[in-house]
């Protein structure tokens, strides 16, 4: 069954960031979403903590690209997806439960 919200994060070389990025994400009130992070092509350790994340929690999905730049990478990361609503999470973005 789909979620009915799906959040994307895309990042590129945003590891110092990352990791509070995605737990902000995951402490949310509201539980039905699928997270999507979209590696445009990092070459730091984000993908290995994107990766931590996805393997803890089956709502985390983590997708690894060739390097486009940000309105590509996100255009084909919502392809990606499929929830009824959609949420843009930049990679260095904290939210509030």
């Amino acid at each position: 069954m789909s979620p009915l919200i799906s959040i994307v994060i895309v990042n590129y070389n945003r590891e110092s960031y990352l990791q509070e990025a995605i737990a902000s994400v995951l402490t949310q009130t509201w539980q039905d979403f699928e997270l999507l992070i979209w590696d445009d092509g990092s070459t730091d350790r984000s993908v290995a903590i994107a990766n931590k994340y996805a393997q803890q929690d089956r709502r985390v999905r983590v997708v690894q690209a060739h390097h486009q730049g940000v309105a590509a990478a996100c255009k084909a990361a919502i392809a990606q997806t499929s929830g009824i609503y959609i949420g843009i999470v930049d990679s260095d973005d904290i939210l509030a439960p």
